[in-house]
């Protein structure tokens, strides 16, 4: 037989592995019932934003693109997107990369083309200036529409050739014989 201070022990313990198991059932039951991650589906037709990964500091983050259109799925969470300008180029993405844009109800307009061959992110491409070296990489001077000229920057040549491959290419061909624009183009696989 227990003595009365092992039983109020026994009795002690019993009730805290009680306290413990309904605490972690409680737990396990809120993880249970917390929004799982829902992937968007997508349809065929459907236009959509595709995000890139950036890396900023100390984190990543997504920088949305320009408006791409749903041609192809590949599994239910993978599909095919096509760009609306030249090059019409092709891209496999995960349904956790893309947001919807539009549904496949919208007309694809001049406009809209325009937009998305001259606009990235909110900045519009006001011209192309000049192209340099810089530390065996090549950099293009733009102008952004609506800031003054002390703020023209120095872009990497493949940041406009990813952003405005249209307006880009067609500046180099036009300009292919200022400095160094040859050379960058054939450096870029544009030649």
């Amino acid at each position: 037989m227990l003595k009365r201070s092992q039983q109020r022990c026994t009795i002690c313990t019993v009730t805290y592995q009680h306290e413990v198991r309904s605490c972690a059932q409680q737990a396990r039951g809120r993880h249970d019932n917390k929004n799982k991650v829902n992937f968007t589906t997508f349809a065929v037709g459907d236009y959509v934003l595709v995000g890139s990964v950036v890396q900023r500091s100390n984190k990543l983050a997504l920088q949305w693109r320009r408006p791409n259109q749903v041609v192809r799925a590949v599994t239910d969470h993978v599909m095919e997107t096509q760009q609306l300008v030249p090059p019409f180029g092709v891209s496999t993405y995960h349904s956790c990369r893309p947001k919807m844009y539009q549904d496949s109800s919208i007309e694809v307009t001049e406009d809209l083309i325009n937009q998305i061959a001259y606009c990235d992110g909110g900045f519009h491409v006001e011209r192309l200036e000049k192209v340099r070296l810089t530390n065996g990489e090549y950099q293009v001077q733009v102008k952004w529409m609506g800031l003054g000229d002390e703020e023209v920057l120095w872009e990497l040549a493949r940041n406009p050739l990813d952003a405005i491959p249209v307006v880009f290419t067609k500046w180099c061909k036009t300009h292919k014989s200022a400095k160094h624009v040859a050379a960058m183009m054939k450096n870029l696989g544009l030649l």
